[in-house]
């Protein structure tokens, strides 16, 4: 017992000795538990200083099938270039046009070709311009100055009481152009008088006949008159000759005048007309700038 006793006054004894040694320090330095602190509420009520979290509880969320958008292309301004398709062959049976070419294609034999125009005939002796030639009147009648244009040829009618005499005239008032004019005389006698000239031409071809005149004033006026014989005749009178009366009527003036004829022949014959009805003083005549234009088929 009393060795018993011993035994445990001794392991009392280190284990004192050990405490006082350091070996339990979790023992002796463990720091106490602290204390919540409250915060005196008003009225003297303390309340802790954690506010408690409260739950928050969301809505249930809802979820909506959205259907798939088709996506679209972005529009632009220049369009995607076609697929190309294949070029279909040329059927062999179809005959291809011809080349074009800067030679034109004559006619088949049997079309005849028109024949081409032919430059004016204008100015010179249609002008009076290549010089007059001296003669004498077919009626044997004596007319002082006879003359008449080169390339042309007078014609003359019985009188009363003379027939008219033909002349070349050179004064300015009295030329529509150039320097020359062909005169015709009727002071104070009534007859019929006139030029006239042949021409080649086309058949089938349409001419244009232009002429200018000119008479002086008298009590009895002259009445002009352009003459065509279609069949290239050369006389005044013969049936064959289509008489025009002049477009413009005046006195102491140029006046002009135009026909279109068609030819059927290989020539035709123009005549200028100047017929003075009364034996009145005055009325000499004349003629002047005479052309043929050949306007074609």
């Amino acid at each position: 017992m009393r060795k018993r006793a011993l035994v445990f006054s001794v392991l009392t004894a280190m284990i004192l000795a050990v405490i006082a040694c350091g070996y339990l320090p979790l023992a002796r330095h463990a720091p106490p538990t602290p204390t919540p602190t409250k915060t005196p509420r008003a009225g003297g009520t303390s309340a802790p200083t954690a506010t408690p979290a409260v739950p928050v509880s969301l809505p249930p969320t809802v979820t909506t099938a959205v259907s798939p958008t088709p996506t679209e292309l972005p529009p632009t301004a220049t369009p995607a270039p076609a697929t190309p398709t294949a070029t279909e062959p040329v059927p062999t049976d179809t005959p291809l046009p011809p080349p074009p070419t800067d030679t034109p294609i004559p006619p088949p034999a049997d079309t005849p070709v028109p024949a081409p125009t032919t430059p004016p005939l204008e100015g010179g002796s249609w002008d009076m311009e290549e010089g007059f030639v001296p003669g004498h009147s077919p009626l044997g009648e004596d007319c002082g100055g006879w003359a008449v244009a080169v390339g042309w040829s007078a014609f003359v009618t019985p009188g009363n009481p003379a027939s008219s005499c033909l002349n070349e005239n050179k004064n300015p008032a009295n030329v529509h152009r150039g320097q020359r004019s062909q005169e015709l005389t009727f002071d104070f006698t009534a007859a019929t008088a006139g030029i006239y000239r042949t021409v080649s031409v086309t058949p089938g071809h349409r001419y244009a006949i232009s002429a200018w005149g000119k008479h002086i004033r008298s009590a009895s006026p002259v009445e002009l008159s352009l003459g065509i014989d279609l069949s290239g005749g050369q006389d005044h009178q013969a049936a064959s000759v289509q008489w025009f009366p002049w477009d413009e009527v005046a006195e102491d003036a140029w006046v002009h005048t135009e026909e279109t004829v068609t030819a059927i022949g290989p020539s035709m014959t123009i005549f200028l007309r100047a017929h003075h009805p009364q034996p009145a003083q005055g009325g000499a005549t004349l003629f002047d700038d005479v052309s043929v234009r050949d306007l074609g088929p």
